[in-house]
Formats: C-alpha cells, structure tokens, sequence
C-alpha cells in the first residue's frame, strides 16, 4: 500500500448511448405442380378453364423467381469477415483492434488472420503511432496486451492491459487503478505524484466505463476502464510534461474512443474464467 500525496477531487458524469438491431425476413416461395384431367363429357370448358389455370400458375411461378431474385436479404457479417486493423479513419487517426491474449502469445502482433471475431476491444490512435512489440513478461506479470508509441517522441505512449477474473468493476472506483499500479511502478509513481485526479464515468449501452485524468509532474495520464464477460479492460494514454495542448487532446480521444467488442456468450466467458482459474 502507498500513501496518496493529494485529495482526490471525483466527478461523476454519465452519457448514455442507443443501439438499435434490424433483422430481414427471407421470403420462402413454395412452387405447386397441379395435374389437370380433362373430362371428356365437356372438352371445350375443362380445357379452357385448365389453359387459364396454366397461365395463372405460369405467371405466378414466373414473377416468384423474378421476386427471389432481387429480394435476398442482406446478410449479416459473417464470422469468418476480415478487416484492415488498424482501420483507417479520418485524417490523422485509426483504429487499432485487440485481441486480449494470453502470456503464450507475444514478440508478434496476434497473427496475420484479421478475422472480426477473435478481436475484444478497440481504441483510437493518431496515425503517426507505430506498434511496439510487447514481451512475455510484460504480458504475464502486468497483463499488457498492446501498446503504441509516437513516432516523434517515445514517452509519448498508448497500451492496453486486460486481466482475467473480474467479475464486475470495484466500487471503489480509485481502488481500480490502485489495484493496477501494484504491478506497474510507472502508474503507482504517478498516482502518488499527481497533482490531481478526476475520476468519472460513462455509460456506454448498459456498459459502465470509468475514467481517470492524472496530472502531475510526469504530464497528463489518462486512463479507461471496463469490465466485460469476467475480465477488466484498461487502456492508458501517457502524455509526457511540456506536450502541447493538441497532444493532450490526443490522449483524451484514444481511452475515450476505447471499447470492448461484446460478442461473448456466457459459455465462452465461463471458459475463459475457467482457463484463468487453472493457469
């Protein structure tokens, strides 16, 4: 434990957000093959009736086929779609996806398959970022699992760290990043030497994010977290001491841009805890 060097001052703020789900309805179009007996008692009105059942079922058959055609639903993403990650967006920025693996998997960038499902979270990075290789034992002993570094200055710096076995975030919120610091001495200096931390949250679609501004000696640091199917996602922007305010501006969209990508089932999150539990 360490002795906190200032009050903290928390403000709580809440956004909420809206989904919304469309779904498509596939038309079935069932063809019926009738078999017409002709009757020899009245030729002239059973085949003319059959000749206009013909051409009524030949229409129909005709405009259903044409219908199919151009009614097919548009299917939605397929779990086997890939994407460019990071993501291009608007000038000066992307949009890095991660996958939240585990200590077995380092000194490389999660594989070559961009495959949607496998990834867990994502944040914004300014464009003149590049990624740095994290290794095993930042991996295994702090739970990093991506970073980025600018190009022009290396303090200046964005990661992420996930940890399995949270089931929901503390109430004492402060005790979060506390909890974090005590395998990251960088973090623990911080929150000893800030000059001052703002503490908030935000809802995003029933999903409750906290964030954190420190601000001290080191410059501004500020930090996202969640938790989301049993395990705690934090992402971290460290802006070093005399950075310009169009960089501290920076670090605030990458954790504010932050978030988890929920497409677990409680089976898979069952696993993961489980897999946790025996590792």
């Amino acid at each position: 434990m360490f002795t906190r060097a200032f009050p903290p001052s928390s403000t709580v703020a809440r956004a909420g957000g809206k989904s919304s789900t469309s779904s498509n309805v596939t038309p079935r179009v069932a063809l019926l093959a009738r078999s017409m007996t002709r009757s020899r008692a009245r030729p002239t009105s059973v085949v003319t009736h059959a000749a206009a059942v013909d051409r009524r079922e030949m229409l129909f058959a005709s405009t259903a086929l044409v219908l199919s055609a151009f009614a097919a639903p548009t299917a939605p993403r397929a779990s086997a779609d890939t994407i460019v990650n990071p993501q291009p967006l608007e000038a000066g920025w992307m949009r890095f996806y991660g996958e939240a693996t585990s200590s077995s998997s380092y000194g490389g960038y999660g594989g070559n398959e961009n495959n949607f499902d496998k990834f867990k979270y994502y944040f914004d990075v300014p464009d003149n970022f590049e990624r740095d290789t994290v290794n095993k034992v930042e991996k295994s002993t702090n739970g990093t699992d991506a970073r980025w570094k600018s190009k022009a200055n290396k303090s200046e710096v964005v990661y992420c760290v996930t940890l399995a076995g949270y089931k929901s975030l503390k109430e004492d919120r402060e005790g979060i990043l506390s909890d974090l610091a005590l395998s990251d001495y960088n973090l623990q200096d911080a929150i000893v030497g800030a000059d001052s931390l703002t503490v908030s949250e935000r809802d995003e679609n029933g999903q409750t994010y906290v964030d954190y501004v420190l601000v001290g000696f080191f410059g501004t640091i500020y930090v996202s977290i969640t938790v989301y199917a049993s395990r705690l996602y934090s992402v971290f922007a460290v802006i070093p001491e005399g950075s310009s305010a169009e960089e501290i501006e920076k670090g605030k969209r990458m954790t504010g841009a932050f978030r988890t990508i929920n497409n677990r089932d409680e089976a898979g999150a069952a696993a993961d805890l489980e897999f946790y539990a025996r590792s």
